[in-house]
């Protein structure tokens, strides 16, 4: 084709664009269909452990992973971040096998493996060729069954920790991330940073690993999760032959759970980097647990607030006044109770106008109810966002695998998108008025002479930590004099 073509075809299509309602008019949505993805089986091991398989295949590949159904959650007091480094450390050596034979090997298969944890879970996953599975479950069973935790390799995890988290708390956004959680859940379990603090990382020991480990990684609290061109019984096969002999652990000591709404208490708190270019802003408060039967009105309402380029906070405060590249929220629902936070970067001398910003579109959610049009494209993103995952063996796998940690029901794959579909305009703005557009907590962190005097306007009670005299690792945040 030659560029005079090209043009000429790209001015017609831009003319018939305007002669339908103009460049900027996107189609509407299609008319939603009924989406069936494969139907999960599953067995239950003697010793307890779930096994979970979803035949797909028409692709020869195999996902597959062993998630365990903890992870943060389960630090031990002053040692934040040793689930996290025990969920990296599993694919870093094994009784048998170090670090580099175990990327070696499954490399040669033509598979990758990795492992980590987060608030609810930790888990090893890997991907392979079907033809390749036995040899790659097999490694993945011993980096679950027999982890070494070398001396060296917590050594060399501990010291990128410290890197990353040094460079992270001299960053307004991250640093306001760590904050947050403090301001949500205090001193429970949810309090602390997943990958730990500058201070808990370094107390951190090998026995605190083992012993984490040795309490938490038990067959009762595991599931097995295959994706791909494997039937049920060659999955049975594989999970006895693997993992009959996993015998339980220790029994998980008995941890209170976080504050919900009713003890929570908002505030307005400024973390003082005299030196930030930018301040970041955060308004924050508890949210909704995994399985409450408001999670399909949360989304929504979520996804209409601070989710995607014209969600509403993106359109107020980016858009339209210009005053930061992006502006957004999320509910992070967990199995203790979630966090809700919006979040903006800004120069610092609109620091208390983007806050304000924030309050009110959390307030208008009530006020100016999401419905029409705005209702159907949120709805879209959300089932588009879904179905897209699943298309994967991976996005399949890592989808069921937070169906088991939340022991939610197998048939919520397929419920989804109906459930989303099905939330209408007062169940959105039922849900704002009970839980997004009460009391929050604003967190600005960032060059406070530039903001504070504008900010105690609104909140004339605003709490100050100087950087200096911040500490992560307590409730108050404030350093023991």
């Amino acid at each position: 084709m030659t560029s005079m073509m090209a043009g000429a075809i790209g001015l017609t299509s831009i003319t018939s664009a305007r002669a339908t309602g103009g460049v900027d008019t996107p189609p509407a949505p299609s008319a939603p269909h009924e989406s069936k993805f494969a139907e999960p089986q599953e067995i239950t091991l003697a010793n307890g452990l779930r096994v979970i398989v979803a035949e797909r295949h028409q692709l020869p590949l195999l996902a597959a992973s062993v998630v365990i159904r903890h992870g943060a959650e389960v630090d031990p007091n002053n040692r934040a971040g040793t689930a996290s480094m025990a969920g990296d450390l599993l694919t870093k050596g094994t009784a048998t096998m170090s670090a580099p034979q175990i990327a070696t090997t499954i490399e040669s298969l033509g598979g990758s493996i990795d492992s980590g944890a987060g608030w609810d879970q930790s888990a090893a996953g890997l991907m392979v060729m079907s033809n390749k599975a036995e040899a790659a479950l097999q490694i993945l069973a011993d980096v679950i069954l027999h982890p070494a935790f070398k001396q060296e390799e917590i050594d060399r995890l501990k010291n990128q920790r410290l890197d990353g988290l040094r460079v992270a708390l001299q960053q307004p956004g991250s640093l306001a991330r760590f904050v947050t959680d403090r301001v949500v859940f205090g001193e429970a379990d949810y309090g602390h940073p997943v990958g730990g603090t500058l201070e808990s990382v370094q107390a951190v020991q090998r026995d605190d690993i083992v012993q984490l480990y040795r309490t938490n990684y038990r067959p009762q609290d595991a599931v097995f999760i295959l994706a791909g061109d494997i039937t049920l019984a060659q999955a049975k096969e594989y999970a006895e032959k693997l993992f009959e002999a996993w015998k339980g652990g220790e029994s998980p000591n008995e941890k209170e759970e976080p504050p919900t709404a009713p003890t929570w208490k908002p505030e307005t708190l400024v973390v003082d980097m005299p030196d930030a270019g930018q301040a970041a802003v955060l308004v924050a408060k508890p949210a909704i647990k995994r399985d409450s039967p408001d999670y399909y009105s949360a989304m929504v309402a979520n996804a209409a607030l601070g989710n995607g380029f014209v969600s509403r906070l993106n359109r107020e405060i980016r858009i339209k006044r210009g005053l930061s590249y992006g502006a957004g929220s999320s509910i992070d629902a967990r199995r203790d109770g979630g966090a809700f936070s919006a979040s903006a970067q800004t120069k610092n001398q609109s620091a208390a106008e983007v806050a304000g910003l924030m309050e009110a579109e959390l307030k208008k959610l009530v006020a100016d109810p999401v419905n029409g049009e705005e209702l159907k494209s949120r709805q879209a993103v959300l089932t588009g966002r879904y179905a897209r995952n699943l298309e994967t063996n991976q996005g399949f796998v890592a989808q069921i695998a937070d169906l088991a940690t939340y022991k939610l029901p197998l048939d919520t794959l397929d419920k989804y998108i109906p459930s989303i579909n099905a939330v209408t305009a007062d169940n959105v703005t039922a849900f704002a008025k009970t839980d997004l557009a009460t009391a929050s907590s604003t967190i600005v962190v960032g060059k406070a002479a530039d903001f504070l005097e504008a900010l105690k306007k609104t909140w004339p009670e605003t709490r100050v930590i100087e950087q200096k005299n911040l500490d992560l690792n307590r409730p108050d945040l404030v350093k023991d004099k």
